[in-house]
This record gives C-alpha cells, structure tokens and sequence, in this order.
C-alpha cells in the first residue's frame, strides 16, 4: 500500500473531479486550475494562471452583479449562484458558481476556491422537457396538449370579441399501408415532409399541430369564415396530395380534411374537437381527397349509432329487465284461418330513446359482431317461453326465430342450441330458425352443412326474404329447407302486374312440388287474401290477420288457454 501525503492528495482531487476549480490568491490571481477548467472553458492553465477571473467574464451582469458577491463574500466567508461566463471561443454559457474565501490562523483571507460546474446542459434538457410537454418531437409541431391550451385562449377571446374560431382536424392520407409496406421509419418520414408542406401553407398567426399518428388540427382565430376556410381546406388537400418518392417508388396521398366553427357547432372545445374529428371521419367516409363541414344530423345519427351499440351489448349481459322483449306475430293457415304458427320478434324500449326499431338496431348489432349474442338471447327467451306455457298445460305452436349470417359462422351452435331446448324439456320441431338467401350465400358451404345438421335434430328450417336478394330458383333443392318464406315486396305489385302473380304463382308451385311449406309475407288487404287463395295450401302473415303480439296477448291465442279467445282479426 502506498502512502498519499496531502499536496498528493490534493492534485488528484484537482485532476479527477468533474467540477472546474480555480485557487487564486487575496489579490484574485489565479494560481491553480484543474483539467475541468480547461475542457469546460477552453483555457489551458498556462493561459489562466496570473490572470483574474475576469478573463471568464461574459459582460452578461452589470458591475453591481459583481459588487455584490464581494460584499457577501466579505461578510459571510462564501457565495454560491448562477453565473453568465465566456468560453476562449467567445461561446457564452451559464454555470453554478460557488467561491470560498480561505483565511490562515490569524483569520486573514489568503486565497479564494472557485467551484463551478457547467449547467448548459441540464438547461438544455429542461427546454427539451419543456418543449416536449407543448410540443412533438417528430415534426416539431405544437401537440394535442398546446391545442387546447390555445383553444381556451381563442375561445375567450372570440366570446369575447363576438368572432369565428375554425378548427380542422386533417390527416396526411392512407398512413397505414406506407408503414406495412415500407416499415414505420419510412412512415415517420412521411409524417415529417407533409408537417413541412402543411407548415408552408399555414399563416402565423395560426396554431397546427400534430394529434396522433398521421392527423393534425389547424387552428385559424383571423378570417375563419367558411369561405376563407373552404379555399385553405383546398389548398391544403392540393399540397398534400403532391407525390411523395420513398425507395424510388411514387407514393399516392389521399388526404382528408373536417371542419367545425365555434359557435355555430360547438360553444366549448370538447364539443369543438368532436365536431372537427366527426366532419373529418365523414370527409374519410366521403372517399378522401375532400373536406367536408360539421354535419348537425350526421353527428346525431352517429352520436345515436354509438349510443345503441353500447347499450345493446350492456343488456345483454343483463337477465332481467332489459329492455328488450318478444312480441310474436301468429302464421295462419289460408285454407282454414286457422294460427298455425308465430315468428318471434324483438323490440326494444331503450330506457332515453324510447322505442328503437329491430330496423335500426338489428343492423348495428350486425356491423359491431353483437348478433350472435343477440340470437342467442332471443333463442333463450323463446325457450324460456315454451317452457313456460308447457308448465301451464297450454299447447304450443311452433316458434320461428331469425338467425344472422355471423350465426352460422359458430361452430358450437346446434350444440348450444340442443342444449338449451332440452334442458327445458322441449323437442326441436318446437322451433323453426329463419335464415335469409344474403346469409346461405355468404357462408356457402358451412352454412348448408350447419343447417343439415340442425335439420336432423329435428329443427325446422325457413328460407327468409325471399324475393329480395339473389333469389335464384335453382338452388332450393340443394339446400335443407322445410319452409320458403316469400318476402312483402313482391304483394304491392299483384294489383298492376300480372307477371308479379304469375311469377308468384310458379314460385309457391315450386316450393310445395318439393315439398316446401309456403309462407307470404305482409299480408294486409281483401284483395291479396283472395288473390292468394287461389296458390293452393300456403300460410300467410302480416297485419291482415295479426299484428306483432306481446306475450300476454299471445297467450290468448294458444291452444288450452283458459277462457280461450280470438283476438280481433286486424281487418
């Protein structure tokens, strides 16, 4: 082990420590510096030493900046503080100053320590920090935090002041497949280069930041009518859409632009942003290439779409009181005027909507994949129902559901189904499941096989709609089918057209020649009803005969209710 005498120890400390340390004498002459001195300033010891600190003054402080850390220094034996100095290459820079005064025993100063270490750095840090909270760091761009601070602004003083404030929601066009196919540095790039083009296009005075991704929201104060609006809108889109080259391939730009204005759309800004994201989805939705304005209907439509999606997919999760509820519509027998059978239908009263449509409702299920918990709800309830009845010693009547297209993608549902149906101690012919011709064509083969299957448990199956979509006569004895369900549309035209009952005629034919029951849909009038006589044995439906019932009602019209009475026939 070595030993270190002091001076030894001292000129390790000096050389080792990251911290710029000057030593001057009483008179403030420098004596020693230290290597950090020399990388942080520039000045090498031999052009220090002799000198007074001064030689680092940045002329940044006035002379009683100065004044005043000698008179504290004097007083209390030290000062510590920011300090502006000059590097040898002229550079100004900012730094943590601490000064020691040194007395010997008779408490005389005989040398002043200088510590300092260099803050630009950790300056700089901070403004990024700072920056980044307001702004993007790929396009440099203001940010979504800095749009609504400036929108609090605008908003005041456009109140204030009784002016427009317009907001564009803009995406730079189709961002997704430049990032699959180029990878996502590729597309930051992208990103960057439409940021310069929008920034080239923009006034001053307004705000353009980047949201997310590839969309953007520009924010104009000044000349915010439509008309000013509607021609920066173009010139933006005709920016935008120049070629882009990535890996010498040409790339196409499809940009949409949505705007809103305050206060004709929105008086706040939550409702201004929606208003400019839901004018931008429509200007997407338009095909791209296009702007469009805030919509009032469109947005309700939308607003109302999200609102029956979300509570549909919560009350089906719920067992009691939903809402939603059966009513069921009797099939009657021609011949006799005899039920003969019943549709289940759903209807729903939404707790603030009031009634909603199974037209309005039923498609949304399909668009957000919530038909099959829909089916399989109603499939439930009309068991449910069945079982019901058969415990009260009623007779039942076969019960026809509607199943979706997503239905017969789901390979555990005759299962299912079987499962529900005898746990409740009911058959399948109890149940008839009404498919469409769009369904069976969409799903082709395993929706056949599906059926197949279902058909030999027992389960009764109706070709819906017929008549609406590809209707092709060929295919009706290759699919299992028990029931051809001819659809409304075609009866309006029975008055006027002789080749609608003709055409009519050949189909119901057809069916019962392969041994298809017949059901006609919408049946409403005296002139149908004789008209339809004449088919032979079919069933009909429709409001002629019976509206959609609720349960109690139906009841009635079982076979062994007490007291047992037909309903008024609607005619």
């Amino acid at each position: 082990m070595h030993t270190i005498n002091a001076p030894q120890l001292v000129e390790k400390i000096l050389a080792n420590t990251l911290e710029s340390i000057m030593i001057t004498d009483q008179k403030g002459r420098i004596l020693k510096v230290n290597a950090a001195f020399t990388e942080i300033t520039g000045y090498q010891e031999t052009e220090a030493l002799g000198k007074t600190p001064a030689l680092l003054r940045s002329e940044r402080h006035p002379v009683s900046f100065y004044e005043s850390i000698w008179t504290e220094i004097e007083r209390e034996g030290s000062w510590s503080g920011e300090v502006w100095n000059r590097r040898k290459t002229g550079e100004i820079y900012l730094q943590w100053l601490s000064i020691n005064a040194l007395e010997n025993t008779t408490g005389e100063t005989t040398h002043y320590v200088a510590i300092s270490h260099d803050l630009s750095e950790l300056r700089a840090r901070e403004a990024e920090v700072e920056f980044l909270a307001f702004n993007d760091p790929l396009t440099r761009l203001g940010n979504r935090k800095l749009l609504m601070s400036r929108l609090d602004q605008a908003l005041a003083s456009c109140r204030d002041q009784g002016e427009v404030l317009g907001l564009m929601i803009i995406d730079v066009g189709r961002l997704r497949p430049i990032n699959d196919h180029f990878g996502l540095t590729s597309g930051d790039e992208v990103i960057r280069l439409q940021a310069e083009r929008l920034n080239q296009v923009v006034e001053a005075s307004d705000t353009l930041v980047r949201l997310q991704a590839d969309t953007f929201a520009l924010l104009r104060h000044r000349q915010a009518d439509a008309a000013a609006m509607s021609r920066l809108a173009t010139t933006i889109l005709d920016r935008l859409s120049e070629g882009l080259t990535l890996d010498d391939k040409s790339l196409l730009m499809r940009p949409s632009v949505g705007m809103a204005f305050f206060p004709q759309d929105a008086l706040h800004k939550e409702g201004l942003m929606q208003a400019a994201e839901h004018a931008h989805l429509q200007a997407k939705n338009a095909g791209r290439q296009t702007y469009c304005f805030f919509d009032h209907r469109q947005h309700y439509q939308q607003q109302r779409k999200q609102l029956i999606e979300q509570d549909l997919s919560q009350v089906l999760g719920v067992q009691q009181e939903p809402g939603l509820q059966l009513y069921f519509q009797p099939k009657v027998c021609l011949a006799s005027g005899r039920i003969c059978g019943a549709e289940a239908l759903l209807r729903w009263q939404h707790p603030t909507l009031g009634w909603v449509s199974p037209g309005e409702f039923i498609p949304i299920a399909e668009q957000s994949h919530l038909c099959v918990r829909l089916d399989r709800w109603v499939l439930s309830r009309v068991v449910e129902h069945l079982a019901s009845w058969k415990a009260r010693g009623l007779g039942l009547y076969q019960l026809a559901v509607n199943l979706s297209a997503h239905q017969l993608d789901q390979e555990d549902f005759a299962e299912w189904l079987d499962t529900r149906v005898q746990s409740a101690g009911l058959k399948a012919s109890n149940l008839q499941l009404e498919i469409t011709e769009g369904a069976m064509i969409r799903n082709g083969d395993a929706a056949v096989a599906l059926l197949k299957d279902l058909q030999q448990r027992g389960y009764s199956i109706s070709l819906d709609d017929f008549g609406t979509g590809y209707s092709s006569l060929s295919y009706l004895d290759s699919l299992p089918l028990n029931e051809l369900k001819i659809d409304r549309s075609f009866l309006p035209r029975l008055r006027q057209d002789q080749r609608s009952i003709k055409l009519l005629r050949s189909i119901a034919q057809l069916a019962q020649g392969l041994g298809l029951e017949v059901v006609v849909e919408g049946v409403e009038d005296d002139h149908q009803v004789a008209l339809l006589n004449q088919f032979g044995h079919i069933k009909v439906q429709g409001y002629y005969f019976y509206r959609p019932l609720p349960e109690e009602a139906f009841k009635k019209l079982l076979p062994g209710a007490k007291a047992k009475e037909e309903l008024p026939l609607c005619h």
